[in-house]
């Protein structure tokens, strides 16, 4: 027993000699970490601009702030007041990996350390994206998925899989409602914001119920097809749907007569409406708003989209074009003017966040998807840090408390990073490394089909292949690049946000969203007082080896288990060390309680 005391006490008493030698040491500048969950973006250490290489001591130190991040990471499970669904329409993890690495090199920077606003969300899961009846999927079924929480078969909106595409007479008993229907029975204000047609596949699905995704306008159904008793999807967003508080993006055709005058182009370049019936669409939607006394606004262009003032109008309608929206390298070009996705995305909110129940917004950068059809790579890159932008502002605009941001693609594109390019090699241009066996050049970025295709490959030792209207190269020749059938990432933050996770199905998306916000079915949880403080997920301390010379960063252990660093401190020869609160530079050990511990074993 008294040899047992005696070793203690002598090795408390070396320790105590290495704390006097604290006291003398110079303090070290303390590195704090910031939770991925903060209301705020996350900080994280800046790369160095070029791609010279670090010593070993960097990698290590990043991946140690990097876990400290993730350990502290805490589950958020309020309910979610408020729900946005950003889907950027074709924008695979090859999309974001090209997109991340064009906006380094566009800041100066190599690129390929550099991340996207939504890649910071602490969430990310997986989604399947086939269909009923497809390997790869459209973008009906797969929005019909995502929003109302069901299979459907390709080229379908809003319907389970008993419907057959295109017939009409298979409508009935089919629909099924969306997260939009769901929100609206609940009092939420919801909003759909595009930069493709408002009555494209993925906003149309939120809204509409139809056979065939192709009927955006009363023509465009058979004439065998209108008798049943069939409504163009335009119709439906007047007729069934009049309740969306804020709706914006293209498509004015699809709402004018054949006999109107599109207002953005002169007569030289008169452009008219789609509808085959002599009505305005556009004139019933403001009718009904008069009829129900709503403070309402509808806007074409971006003059007038700056002049609304979110306070004054509650029912916003914002139609910028005739077909679908500009690419947002072109946009600066447009006749009238048109808003940014961003833009569109943080008047919406503004609106939206007026209703204390709270709102459900779907924004979609839907061109990205139109870009890679055309094996415009460069073009589809853009609309991709463009829909970035919208993402980070809608954070920067909400509380992660009470808001979920859920960010996903609805399908991919046949779109490849290949070759050996050195690093910060253009991501647009041509690989540095090697030839192609046709001792011809050949590009990172490729498609494996599509219109870049030719019978004998282009030779690019000249050519700019960073032009915005450059195709590039496919392996199989089609009018058309194609979806494809991989996963997609879904990345969520906010509210309930750990539902996301692990390999999903796609009609998951919808139910999580739901259960998140309180709408819906599954709302047995609502009613639950919330938790005192948000619980962790269960973690348990670690210890990695430091590489030989570089000083151990200090830790503790916390009451939800958590190794966390602690801020003005530092280790020295295993002693916990306090930094000095007055600039001296010099640090002061715990003496004391090593003294008491001391004296408390001599007394045993």
């Amino acid at each position: 027993m008294f040899g047992t005391r005696k070793t203690v006490i002598l090795c408390l008493l070396e320790f105590l000699i290495v704390a006097v030698h604290c006291q003398t040491s110079p303090a070290q500048p303390a590195t704090t970490t910031t939770s991925t969950t903060s209301t705020t973006t996350p900080t994280t250490t800046t790369p160095q601009p070029t791609a010279e290489p670090h010593p070993k001591d960097y990698w290590m130190r990043r991946g140690q702030d990097e876990l400290l991040q993730a350990l502290q990471a805490k589950i958020n499970t309020n309910v979610a007041k408020n729900v946005i669904l950003f889907i950027g329409d074709g924008m695979g993890v090859t999309t974001t990996t090209a997109a991340r690495i064009l906006k380094g090199q566009k800041e100066g920077r190599t690129g390929e350390e550099s991340i996207l606003s939504f890649e910071r969300f602490p969430h990310l899961g997986l989604s399947k994206v086939y269909s009923i009846d497809r390997q790869v999927p459209d973008s009906a079924d797969t929005a019909t998925s995502f929003l109302c929480g069901v299979k459907s078969k390709t080229g379908t909106l809003g319907m389970d899989a008993s419907v057959r595409r295109g017939d009409c007479s298979s409508e009935a008993g089919a629909a099924v409602d969306s997260i939009i229907q769901w929100s609206e029975r609940a009092d939420k204000s919801t909003g759909i914001v595009t930069t493709a047609r408002i009555t494209h596949a993925t906003p149309a699905a939120g809204y509409a119920h139809s056979a065939e995704r192709n009927w955006e306008f009363d023509g465009a159904i058979p004439s065998n097809q209108r008798f049943s008793g069939c409504k163009d999807i335009a119709r439906q967003l007047i007729n069934h749907a009049s309740d969306i508080e804020v709706i914006m993006g293209g498509g004015r055709r699809n709402f004018i007569s054949t006999s109107e005058s599109d207002p953005e182009y002169s007569s030289s370049r008169r452009r008219v409406g789609r509808r085959t019936e002599n009505t305005s669409l556009i004139e019933v939607w403001q009718e009904i708003k008069k009829l129900e006394g709503k403070r309402y606004k509808y806007v074409w262009n971006k003059t007038e989209f700056d002049m609304i003032n979110p306070q004054e109008v509650d029912y916003l309608f914002g139609l910028f074009a005739w077909s679908h929206m500009k690419y947002e390298v072109d946009r600066q070009y447009d006749i009238a003017g048109e808003p940014s996705l961003e833009e569109m995305t943080q008047k919406a909110i503004e609106i939206l966040r007026k209703n204390q129940n709270g709102y459900f917004l779907l924004a979609e950068g839907g061109r990205i998807d139109h870009a890679h059809h055309s094996s415009k790579a460069g073009i589809a890159l853009e609309e991709t840090l463009a829909f970035e932008r919208a993402v980070a502002k809608a954070v920067e605009m909400t509380n992660e408390e009470d808001t979920l941001i859920v960010v996903m693609a609805d399908h991919s594109h046949v779109f490849t990073i290949g070759g050996y390019a050195s690093r910060g090699n253009p991501i647009l241009g041509v690989t540095d490394i090697g030839r192609a066996r046709d001792r011809k050049p050949f590009t990172t970025l490729a498609y494996g089909n599509g219109p870049g295709w030719r019978s004998v490959r282009e030779n690019l030792e000249n050519v700019n292949t960073a032009d915005h209207d450059y195709r590039f190269q496919s392996a199989v020749p089609l009018r058309s690049e194609t979806h494809s059938g991989e996963d997609v990432a879904v990345y969520a933050r906010g509210p309930m946000s750990h539902l996301f996770n692990g390999v999903m199905e796609q009609y998951y998306i919808a139910h999580a969203m739901a259960y998140a916000s309180c709408v819906g079915q599954n709302k047995d949880h609502c009613n639950l007082p919330p938790p005192t403080e948000s619980p962790t997920r269960p973690r348990q301390p670690i210890n990695v080896p430091q590489t030989p010379g570089q000083q151990p960063k200090p830790s503790i252990q916390t009451e939800e288990g958590v190794v966390s660093e602690v801020p003005g401190q530092a280790v020295e020869g295993g002693v916990l060390c306090q930094g000095a609160t007055g600039g001296t530079g010099t640090k002061e050990c715990s003496v004391f309680g090593i003294f008491i511990a001391i004296v408390t074993l001599l007394t045993l």
